[in-house]
């Protein structure tokens, strides 16, 4: 099953959206439409409404990440794609900013965008009812004086409260990216500023779950209270404590990998099939015997493709010994890197496409092959050895 869906490209990035949020959109969806939105409307309408604000929030997210990724290609990088999920938005990056102008100017438009958005819904809103407003009235809907009102005046709120939350300097919020291009500016360290800006998201975190737990037992501040509200913002402490720590995991592996060629590390012998060998003949002796998980398979040294595992447990076990892999084997255009490529480049691409090895080619023939399993085994080697990089 697919953990997330393409909905549509714009500016040549792929928008979807994560299986996820389809839980926080019935969420929003039910929170408003039984427990603010006045009884005294029909069902139909706080339903319908509540379905319009959430479409709203859908939009305001992808406008908030979007500001993120137009500012790194125009900064020379690319975007993958946009997905929103259960906590908001991410904009999947195929590199990280290599300067620290470069990572402020990306995360500070993410908040700002937000902000003039909320502020111009506020102002809608005040418009339409012909009253004055206050942001505390926005979402006290009974001093609203329409369906429309209270949906503009929800979603003016939202956003401004989005970009007041994503100011906050705990890394991997935009605030904390912030703070770590600042800090990266100053001391010229990344590491030293990745590692400042992390601690600091590990106690936000702390700090959201504590508050959770007290609500959770009664001790309620404005909106903020009660059972469920509690769970959430202790769960968002903990989304944010997890984040950080990956953020670090992260670096620091980019760093142990730094420097590292793919030639270093690969496998030089794949030993590549012709394409009429059968699944079984590959199952035995290059599976079961030399407990390998993929193969390349070639003709007259051209690569053709790569079968793997995954591959062959699609088939089954009675038509193996009749079945060449050219059947089965995934076929051109492939994951590959070339021998002079960087070990860290290289396994960010196996993370990213949730693979197990890639093909290592060179003048369009197949020259090794790299997997995880021998890039998490330089890392063990290097660490027993006490081998660092300089």
């Amino acid at each position: 099953m697919k953990s997330s869906w393409r909905l549509f490209r714009i500016a040549g990035i792929d928008i979807g959206v994560h299986y996820t949020w389809i839980f926080i959109f019935i969420l929003i969806s039910w929170s408003l439409a039984v427990g603010i939105f006045p009884q005294q409307w029909s069902a139909a309408i706080r339903w319908s409404m509540g379905v319009v604000a959430a479409l709203g929030l859908f939009i305001s997210v992808l406008l908030h990440e979007l500001a993120h990724s137009l500012v790194a290609q125009s900064r020379g990088m690319k975007v993958g794609s946009i997905t929103l999920f259960i906590f908001g938005g991410v904009s999947n990056l195929e590199e990280e900013p290599g300067k620290p102008g470069t990572e402020f100017a990306m995360a500070i438009v993410g908040p700002l965008t937000s902000l003039v958005l909320g502020l111009a819904l506020w102002g809608l809103a005040i418009a339409v009812s012909g009253s004055i407003i206050s942001f505390g009235d926005l979402l006290n809907v009974t001093l609203l004086n329409s369906p429309s009102v209270s949906v503009i005046g929800y979603l003016g709120w939202i956003n401004i409260t989005l970009a007041i939350f994503n100011m906050i300097p705990g890394f991997p919020l935009d605030g904390g990216r912030v703070l770590r291009s600042i800090l990266w500016r100053s001391s010229g360290s990344l590491k030293k500023a990745t590692d400042i800006a992390a601690t600091v998201g590990r106690l936000i975190g702390w700090a959201f779950i504590i508050f959770g737990v007290a609500q959770i037992f009664g001790f309620g501040w404005w909106i903020f209270q009660g059972f469920f509200s509690g769970i959430w913002i202790a769960f968002i402490g903990w989304f944010l404590m997890s984040a950080a720590d990956a953020s670090r995991r992260d670096l620091t592996l980019k760093e142990h990998l730094s420097g590292i060629k793919v030639k270093d590390v690969m496998n030089s012998q794949p030993g590549g099939i012709d394409p009429d060998t059968t699944v079984e003949q590959v199952v035995s002796n290059i599976f079961q015997r030399l407990h390998g998980r993929a193969v390349p398979v070639c003709y007259d040294d051209k690569l053709l493709g790569i079968v793997t595992i995954d591959d062959v447990k699609k088939l089954k076990r009675e038509q193996w010994a009749t079945t060449p892999v050219e059947r089965i084997m995934t076929r051109q255009p492939l994951y590959t890197v070339s021998p002079e490529d960087g070990l860290d480049g290289a396994f960010k691409m196996i993370a990213q496409h949730a693979i197990n090895q890639v093909l290592v080619t060179q003048d369009g023939k197949c020259v090794g092959m790299l997997s995880r399993a021998d890039i998490i085994g330089h890392l063990q080697m290097s660490q027993e050895l006490g081998i660092t990089r300089k």
